[in-house]
């Protein structure tokens, strides 16, 4: 009533088609919290998937079209169909020297990870243990594994022990650089806010230090788990008698070109789904971590 001084709420008409519907569309993509993230991350690694199936497809394509076009001999350059039939007919060797080359990836990798974290852990809380260890543990990844293949075969001997030590010898340093820098890159404030509540030197390093490391560490796991596929692939190189590297040499030797080929993309499919599965648990297990963006 215009004489008590109080007005009429004022409604406002949201047509079909304005402002009311974007709001909504944009409720509907933000308000969805976790769930809505999840999905989006899940669609994305749908496509991502998909833009390399295609890009493989097209590279498939376009070498096919090359060596046909191109008239390059098959004994320096074979095409993707004899590929995939050197995968069909080579299937059980294949299959025999993956095995091998997967298992001496494997205890290279676990070693690796566990070494690396022990040599980390002094590296990272004590300057005296970093200034000695950082130059010998430098010094040790600059000489070429080549030239340290016959020493190891002298101590090892022939066979999985010497490609492991190989594995072990590459993939060490970026677990031990990446596990310190996270050890040591952790905000001070938040050790002081720890060591105020009463927390033990100890508890504070599995509540706030370690936590805090874990992008760290996984970044570190991921050059690792790849560096582990090129150690076992140098030993085998050097010391021969199974796996994907040997198969790769015994191959060239045969002036088998098909073979290779296949061999070299066994190895890096191999490499890739290492990798993948590095990822894959990094997903996972810094689901929630505020470092992880928009990750799981």
């Amino acid at each position: 009533m215009s004489g008590t001084g109080q007005h009429a709420p004022t409604r406002h008409k949201v047509h079909p088609g304005t402002g009311g519907d974007t709001l909504g569309a944009d409720r509907a993509a933000a308000g969805g919290g976790p769930r809505g993230a999840a999905e989006l991350a899940g669609r994305l690694a749908q496509m991502t998937v998909v833009w390399y199936v295609v890009a493989v497809l097209l590279v498939w394509l376009a070498w096919e079209i090359a060596i046909v076009v191109g008239g390059t001999p098959d004994y320096l350059l074979p095409t993707p169909s004899q590929v995939a039939s050197a995968f069909r007919t080579y299937r059980e060797p294949l299959q025999h020297h993956a095995w091998f080359t997967t298992r001496e990836v494997l205890i290279a990798f676990a070693l690796s990870v566990a070494g690396g974290v022990l040599l980390a852990i002094p590296v990272a809380f004590f300057k005296s243990v970093e200034r000695v260890a950082y130059p010998l543990i430098v010094m040790m990844q600059a000489v070429p594994k080549v030239a340290l293949g016959p020493l190891f075969i002298v101590w090892f001997g022939f066979g999985l022990s010497t490609n492991v030590v190989i594995g072990v010898s590459v993939a060490i340093f970026p677990v031990i650089v990446n596990t310190a820098l996270g050890l040591t890159g952790i905000d001070p404030d938040l050790v002081r806010l720890g060591r105020s509540m009463g927390g033990s030197p100890m508890r504070l390093f599995w509540l706030v230090r370690l936590p805090t490391a874990l992008p760290s560490i996984f970044a570190g796991l991921k050059v690792a788990v790849t560096f582990a596929v090129i150690g076992a692939v140098v030993g085998e190189f050097i010391v021969g008698g199974s796996g994907l590297g040997y198969l790769t040499v015994s191959a060239s030797g045969n002036q088998n070109v098909p073979l290779l080929f296949a061999s070299v993309i066994a190895l890096a499919v191999l490499g890739v789904l290492f990798y993948a599965a590095i990822d894959v648990a990094e997903r996972l297990v810094l689901r929630h971590h505020p470092q992880s963006g928009n990750r799981g």
